[in-house]
C-alpha cells in the first residue's frame, strides 16, 4: 500500500526529472518514485516506467515533437542519452510527476482509467509547451553556435556540433536559423526558467569545446543565465 507520510505535499518538478536524468541515466524512474516514498524493490516499479513512457510520449503530439520512436515503449529506456532533448526530458518529467501524485492521492498502487486518462491529456498539454520551448532553445543556440564559430561556415560546424551529441531534430531546426537568426532578446523573452536550464548547459558545452570562452560566448551565456531567477548557475553541470 502507497503511504502519504512525509510525501503528502512533496511536489517534484519536470526540471527534476531533467537533473536527475543527466546525473544518474539508467535510474531516472527509480530516482523519482524513491522521491516520492516509492519502494524500489516491489516488481510494479517496472511496470510504471512504461506507463510514464505511455503517458508522456504516446499521443499525437508526440509525432510532432519527433519522438515518433517512442511506440516502440520496451526500448524506450535505453535510447535517452546526451543527445535527448530537452522536450522529452521534460514531458516525462512532467508525466512522472502526475502519475506518482495520482498513486499517493488515492492511495492505489494503479491509478484509475479515468485518471489515466486525464493525466494523458494534461501531458499532451505539457508537451505542446515543451516543443515550444524546444524551437526556442535551439533558435537561441545559433546565437551560441555563432559566437563560438565566428569564422567557420554551416558544413565545418555540424560535424563539430554532432560530436556534441545534439539531438538531430535541433540540428535541423538550427541549420534553417544559422543564416538568419531571430533576435536574441526576443527569443529569450519566450524561454521559461525551467527551460533555461539544459540550454544553458548546452550552451556552456559548445563554448567549451571550442577552448577558452570567447567574450562573444559569455555575452550569450549571461543572458541565458539571467533566465534562471535567482538559481546558481555555477551548480549547474554541463
Amino acid at each position: 500500500m502507497v503511504t502519504r507520510m512525509q510525501h503528502k505535499h512533496f511536489f517534484l518538478s519536470p526540471l527534476t526529472w531533467v537533473q536527475v536524468q543527466r546525473e544518474s541515466p539508467r535510474g531516472k524512474k527509480d530516482e523519482i518514485a524513491a522521491a516520492y516514498g516509492m519502494d524500489l524493490q516491489q516488481p510494479a516499479r517496472k511496470g510504471e516506467v512504461l506507463a510514464i513512457f505511455g503517458l508522456a510520449l504516446g499521443g499525437s503530439n508526440a509525432m510532432r515533437a519527433g519522438l515518433g520512436f517512442l511506440r516502440n515503449v520496451p526500448l524506450a529506456g535505453a535510447m535517452i542519452g546526451a543527445s535527448t532533448n530537452a522536450t522529452m526530458l521534460y514531458a516525462l518529467g512532467y508525466a512522472a510527476r502526475q502519475f506518482y501524485e495520482a498513486k499517493l492521492r488515492e492511495e492505489t498502487e494503479e491509478p484509475g482509467t479515468e485518471t489515466l486518462q486525464a493525466i494523458q491529456q494534461q501531458s499532451e498539454k505539457y508537451l505542446d509547451v515543451a516543443i515550444a520551448q524546444q524551437a526556442a532553445m535551439d533558435q537561441i543556440m545559433v546565437h551560441m553556435i555563432l559566437a563560438s564559430y565566428p569564422n567557420k561556415n554551416w558544413e565545418d560546424i555540424l560535424p563539430e556540433l554532432k560530436a556534441l551529441q545534439l539531438n538531430a531534430d535541433s540540428l535541423q531546426r538550427i541549420a534553417a536559423n544559422i543564416k538568419s537568426p531571430k533576435p536574441l532578446g526576443a527569443l529569450l523573452e519566450q524561454l521559461n526558467p525551467d527551460f533555461a536550464v539544459p540550454l544553458l548547459a548546452q550552451c556552456r558545452r559548445i563554448a567549451e569545446s571550442s577552448g577558452e570562452v570567447s567574450e562573444a560566448e559569455q555575452k550569450v551565456l549571461n543572458a541565458i543565465a539571467q533566465k534562471l531567477n535567482g538559481q546558481d548557475v555555477a551548480a549547474i553541470s554541463t
